[in-house]
């Protein structure tokens, strides 16, 4: 029996529609980023890590950060803080695509101004965007930065991504850093004296000299850690992401028919 292929073509065209719509969807997202205001070394638990490398160069890139006029030999010429409430300019609508919603359409206002007032916590980054989310094996990762810029490592920087599995997942990797200061002291150097010689061996005694003050200076050094969590979501819920050194507050919503 021929099939007639001119009957099958419309039928082809409509499968392959519901596959890319099932593929790709758009959503909106909104994200609240904060840091507890709690030193690496104060929680008991042992978070400090090195050598851990987090992959952002094929990631797709949420915002911009702008440049200093001007910078200094061997140090970072970005702006040394990222802003909580961004704006167009700074963000790379042309390098991802996305839509960015105006910090009027903010839904999470009332959560921020309640971390904003309390002593434990400061919101770092709140913004807000519309995005295709795809299949977990299509899905790409978003670069996500925020807070202090330490000679070119901010102080959250990383990968979150979204993706669709039958539900809504969110999987994230980001490093926190804190900037520290200690203070690090030269040991005193002792002076000796050969006082006798006998039989090849020699008696010494320390000499009585005057010491100089011990050279204290100031040593920087940043301290990371990891935040690696995968969660699944429902649409509209509000989420939270707990750590000891930050947290996350994300709703991903349905974008509303025109």
């Amino acid at each position: 029996m021929l099939l007639n292929y001119r009957l099958l073509l419309p039928l082809i065209l409509l499968c392959t529609s519901f596959s890319s719509s099932a593929e790709e969807r758009w959503f909106e997202v909104e994200l609240l980023l904060f840091q507890r205001n709690t030193a690496i070394k104060a929680v008991k638990e042992d978070l400090a890590i090195k050598d851990i490398i987090i992959d952002t160069n094929t990631s797709i890139p949420l915002m911009k950060a702008e440049e200093d006029g001007l910078c200094a030999e061997g140090l970072s010429c970005l702006h040394k803080k990222m802003p909580l409430l961004i704006d167009d300019s700074q963000f790379a609508s042309q390098a991802n695509g996305f839509q960015r919603l105006s910090n009027e359409q903010l839904q999470l206002t009332a959560q921020r101004n309640k971390l904003q007032r309390h002593a434990a916590f400061k919101p770092l980054l709140h913004l807000a965007w519309r995005m295709p989310v795809k299949s977990r094996n299509s899905a790409q990762a978003i670069h996500l930065f925020a807070g202090e810029n330490y000679a070119g490592k901010w102080a959250i920087d990383g990968n979150f991504k979204i993706y669709l599995d039958r539900y809504l997942f969110i999987d994230s990797q980001l490093l926190i850093r804190q900037q520290t200061t200690s203070l690090v002291s030269k040991p005193q150097e002792q002076e000796f004296e050969v006082v006798n010689t006998e039989n090849d061996v020699q008696v010494i005694k320390q000499t009585e000299s005057f010491v100089e003050p011990l050279e204290v200076h100031k040593k920087t050094v940043i301290n990371e850690a990891l935040f690696d969590q995968n969660h699944r979501l429902r649409s509209e819920e509000i989420h939270y992401f707990d750590h000891p050194l930050m947290g996350m507050i994300v709703q991903i919503r349905k974008i509303p028919e025109q």
